[in-house]
């Protein structure tokens, strides 16, 4: 866990402990008992989330698999946003061309330099944070995906021996 991470769930334990009503942190829906101890108290970080979150630990818990950090909803407020949705995929492209593929290239590269060493959601985080309106980013192949108003643009990225290799394609 990192330090900004724990600063982020104490602040939410100190909020609750206060009687503040929120969205679940888990899932970030309104679904919390306005009394915070009828809610589930999350086995992963001592928070309480939303009965429903709390089976799911449970079940995730059982099968040894629970849900990382990074994807709960108070840490998805991190992302930097973007109206891309909004915008034909050919724009969205030449934006991503100027200012996303050279940050992008950079985390894959600090990537492949420690991929068996670190694991991948660290780099998944720091996308989420630097480039805005990524939707997703997977690992194999390393690929950067957008939505946008005529589908979807994927950002690929390959190591060769002659440097890093990055395509552009929209998916209708």
């Amino acid at each position: 866990m990192t330090e900004k991470q724990e600063q982020v769930l104490l602040d939410l334990r100190v909020r609750q402990m206060a009687g503040e009503h929120m969205l679940c942190p888990r899932c970030g829906q309104d679904s919390m008992n306005r009394k915070i101890h009828r809610n589930a108290l999350s086995r992963q970080v001592g928070l309480y989330v939303c009965d429903d979150c709390g089976t799911t630990e449970a079940v995730l818990e059982m099968m040894q698999s629970p849900m990382p950090l990074e994807f709960w909803a108070c840490f998805k407020a991190e992302r930097s946003k973007s109206d891309f949705e909004a915008l034909p995929g050919a724009v969205v492209m030449e934006h991503l061309q100027k200012e996303q593929v050279p940050r992008l290239r950079r985390i894959f590269e600090e990537w492949q330099a420690v991929r068996d060493k670190v694991d991948f959601n660290v780099y998944r985080v720091k996308a989420y944070t630097e480039c805005a309106g990524l939707t997703s980013l997977w690992s194999h192949p390393f690929q950067a995906v957008y939505d946008v108003a005529d589908g979807k643009v994927l950002v690929r990225f390959r190591a060769t021996e002659s440097g890093t290799e990055v395509a552009l394609d929209l998916i209708p």
